[in-house]
């Protein structure tokens, strides 16, 4: 499964406010930790590291809250419910981004560069300049604040293209592998709804393990879509993955505060 302490405490610390509250206290981590075998020393020793790192917080000794340096990415993974009213018809206009005159050297920068590019949907048309259909809601006013937020550079120039050249657009269009996109939406739907049939008849700690890996690996592809326009991609069946992930996932943390016995414990 290979799920690291690092990852549990973090995705835990995200859902707090829904299973437990605005902290959680660290019996509660090891706990949750134990379901994939990670020893209690490991979520200790990877607490320090993540305090340090700033990503996690403690206000009170033994609890535990996601950090500053944690809520950009943790505000863009929780929105995966809202995505579909972040999109607007497309009128057939691109969102760039050039990056061509920053830094290759910086490698930190260069790997949070990349990062928000991949984050926003913006796929690479030419050196150094990146490009995504300009279908969401708020355009420049919404991504490039959005982008910064997730690491890009203040120095960063976004604009909007109106008009490709024929063949460029046609370029533009193709960034994105359709049928693949089509096949995840459709693959990882089913998954969703096998899994929501037998967890139910699970051991405990199986549902609780099988819920979050699924969970999480179907909320890490709805986060990283990137949101085409209709006239790109079969947005139907994007819809209807995000609606099977929102029912999955509500089930998924009930599971877990019933298994953590938080009303009992907290």
């Amino acid at each position: 499964m290979n799920v690291s302490a690092k990852s549990i405490i973090l995705e835990i610390l995200s859902v707090a406010p829904l299973i437990h509250g605005p902290s959680v206290p660290v019996r509660i981590l090891v706990k949750a930790a134990d379901v994939f075998d990670v020893a209690e020393n490991s979520v200790r020793v990877a607490i320090v590291r993540l305090r340090a790192e700033g990503l996690v917080e403690s206000e009170e000794r033994g609890q535990y809250q996601l950090g500053q340096a944690a809520l950009p990415i943790d505000e863009q993974v929780s929105r995966w419910r809202l995505l579909e009213g972040q999109v607007q018809p497309w009128d057939g206009s691109w969102l760039a981004c050039f990056t061509a005159d920053l830094s290759r050297t910086d490698r930190p920068a260069l790997r949070r560069r990349q990062q928000a590019l991949k984050m926003a949907g913006f796929k690479r048309l030419r050196p150094g300049l990146h490009v995504r259909p300009a279908n969401l809601k708020g355009d420049l006013a919404f991504i490039g604040p959005r982008l910064r937020q997730l690491g890009m550079e203040d120095s960063a120039v976004v604009f909007r293209i109106a008009t490709l050249e024929p063949s460029e657009d046609a370029r533009a269009r193709g960034l994105w592998d359709k049928k693949a996109l089509r096949a995840v939406y459709r693959d990882m739907k089913d998954q969703l709804e096998a899994s929501s049939k037998r967890i139910d008849e699970m051991q405990p700690e199986d549902a609780v393990r099988e819920a979050f890996l699924l969970a999480r690996e179907a909320i890490r592809w709805v986060v990283l879509d990137p949101l085409l326009p209709d006239e790109l991609v079969a947005a139907d069946d994007r819809r209807a993955l995000i609606a099977t992930l929102s029912a999955y996932t509500d089930r998924a943390l009930e599971l877990w505060r019933d298994f953590l016995n938080l009303d009992e414990e907290g």
